[in-house]
């Protein structure tokens, strides 16, 4: 514990000082009910029908399969084949690269050797 906390329990204890009146929750909620102003009661809106259990399983299926089938076209119309992307790696591509890195042949030869 510390100096200035020594220093307060002496000075003020372990006592809560702050109080509430006698009696004041007794009469609490009829005093705040007492203070809100008067209003109309609101007129509800007859409610919408409900679209019966069965029915709603159609929709959820018949919205699975639509995202279904939009994902597969999707992923057919975007794929392409492999050997259209092949990409030709010639010696000065691999020689830009090494000296973009700033990789000499020793440096090269002792990536090969630590795999």
């Amino acid at each position: 514990m510390t100096n200035e906390e020594k220093y307060l329990k002496e000075r003020v204890g372990q006592e809560n000082p702050f109080r509430t009146p006698e009696g004041y929750f007794d009469q609490f909620t009829a005093n705040i009910m007492a203070q809100l102003p008067d209003r109309q009661p609101v007129e509800s809106k007859p409610v919408a029908k409900k679209v019966s259990m069965p029915i709603r399983h159609w929709f959820y299926a018949a919205a699975c399969v639509a995202a279904l089938v939009v994902t597969a076209f999707s992923f057919h119309f975007h794929t392409v084949d492999d050997s259209q992307q092949q990409v030709a790696v010639t010696e000065s591509y691999i020689d830009e690269a090494a000296d973009y890195a700033m990789l000499d042949n020793m440096d090269i030869y002792q990536l090969l050797a630590e795999e």
